[in-house]
């Protein structure tokens, strides 16, 4: 989300923490990245020992942890889902102390291609709302928003959604993906969000002028799918 305009795209989620909280990967893989990256970042990447095939083409998953204080791995080492990695911090970029999370789905196996501390958006992010089990008794809505020419509508907003977490942020309204941002190889999703209580929602969109609207239910565990066009 870019706040309607007010900060820059995004193409990663952040965890606000302590500085020194652990951080965990978030899957089992290899660390082939461990250093400074992006502004001088502390970062950690992870190829995960899982692949995505899709559209006929097989994907490399990747995870990448910014803003770190301390690393607890080197590449090479082998970790398992959980284990502590980091530690947060605010190195690099960041005016607070959180985690900055990345998940990409590659189609080369390229560590400069997901870490280039020369490249502000690197070209296989996706959102890692789609990637992480949503909180217990929560649920997950994605889907696509479309103008009458078929093309995607970028940074729309979209109202309607309800989420007490986190309590620090208030969340107002979904926003599509803007021309930094891009979907997963399964879904070509125009948004997604995680983290949803389950119950029945009215979603609104507004399109060329058009008010959009879709009642969708949302179910714990589940991920609700929506597609809004004229």
């Amino acid at each position: 989300s870019t706040m309607g305009g007010y900060f820059q795209q995004h193409q990663g989620v952040e965890f606000n923490n302590a500085d020194g909280t652990p951080v965990h990967a978030i899957g089992d893989g290899v660390v082939v990245y461990a250093g400074p990256a992006e502004a001088g970042a502390l970062t950690v990447a992870i190829r995960h020992d899982s692949t995505l095939r899709a559209d006929g083409v097989r994907y490399h998953l990747f995870s990448v942890y910014y803003h770190n204080s301390s690393l607890v791995v080197h590449v090479g080492d082998t970790v398992r889902t959980g284990d502590v990695i980091s530690h947060v911090g605010n190195t690099g970029r960041a005016t607070n102390d959180h985690l900055h999370l990345e998940v990409h789905a590659a189609p080369v196996d390229s560590v400069p291609l997901i870490v280039d501390p020369n490249e502000r958006y690197p070209r296989f992010t996706t959102n890692p709302e789609l990637w992480i089990a949503p909180l217990p008794g929560t649920g997950m809505v994605a889907g696509q928003v479309w103008d009458k020419d078929h093309h995607a509508v970028q940074q729309a907003r979209i109202y309607g959604l309800i989420k007490p977490e986190p309590a620090e942020t208030h969340f107002a309204f979904a926003e599509t993906y803007g021309e930094h941002n891009r979907g997963t190889p399964v879904y070509h999703e125009h948004f997604a969000v995680s983290d949803v209580p389950p119950g029945d929602y009215v979603l609104a969109v507004r399109v060329q002028d058009k008010l959009l609207l879709r009642r969708v239910r949302v179910e714990a565990g589940k991920l609700t799918w929506v597609v809004f066009k004229p």
